[in-house]
């Protein structure tokens, strides 16, 4: 994975997020929209076959955080669920 930034203003963020696809990239759309200071956030993938891999992101925040706090704080939710994940299905398999 990697980020490729595009445009940087004051409460907008967009990138290119170089090596994932719909699966990870609609996760991290919907957990950047529970974040109530993010008025704006999408993906598109503007070609299927050529940039399948390549989604490009648009975070608007109200400037109450900026959009690289909500992205931020967005990928620590996404990695704690992931761990609550982990840790429960450790318990389902020692039985």
């Amino acid at each position: 994975m990697k980020i490729e930034v595009i445009k940087r203003e004051e409460n907008l963020l967009e990138f290119y997020l170089e090596g994932e696809d719909h699966t990870f990239a609609n996760l991290l759309n919907e957990v950047l929209h529970e974040n109530k200071h993010v008025t704006f956030a999408g993906y598109t993938i503007e070609h299927p076959v050529l940039m399948a891999r390549k989604p490009k992101f648009r975070i608007v925040t109200d400037g109450k955080v900026s959009p690289e706090k909500a992205l931020e704080e967005a990928a620590q939710k996404i990695f704690d669920r992931a761990r609550v994940l982990l840790d429960a299905w450790n318990e389902a398999i020692k039985g």
